[in-house]
């Protein structure tokens, strides 16, 4: 099983520093992971990050700020059958079309441990 780790970073690099925690939270599973990488050629980043998406199981998408990239990952990884997971900071929103995907996990977190804790016991629901 594998995981494709994103977040938006078009407005803020504010949700960066959750990525090597929801890494490591993925890995302590005993699940591989892919973690988006910032920057690069507009071709060369969709064709590397289709190309990884293509090799998943899951997506696992923090969404509490949009992102037109981070949508595009979801919608891809829908079309491509994978486990959607996303991570929302409570108080922040989420559009309805994303809620409304079939077989969807929307994880709603009040800080670093806590959206950790809630995670690794989704990560758990998906290996049994």
């Amino acid at each position: 099983m594998k995981a494709y780790i994103t977040c938006p970073v078009s407005h803020s690099s504010e949700r960066l520093n959750l990525l090597p925690e929801i890494e490591k939270t993925v890995k302590e599973n005993n699940i591989d992971a892919f973690v988006f990488q910032v920057g690069g050629d507009p071709n060369d980043i969709f064709k590397r990050d289709y190309e990884q998406l293509k090799s998943c199981n899951i997506i696992i998408a923090e969404v509490s700020e949009t992102s037109h990239g981070v949508g595009i990952e979801i919608g891809i990884s829908y079309c491509l059958g994978l486990k959607i997971i996303l991570l929302l900071e409570k108080g922040k929103h989420v559009t309805k079309l994303a809620q409304g995907i079939p077989n969807i996990s929307i994880i709603e977190y009040e800080n670093l441990d806590n959206l950790k804790e809630k995670l690794s016991v989704e990560l758990k629901k998906l290996k049994n």
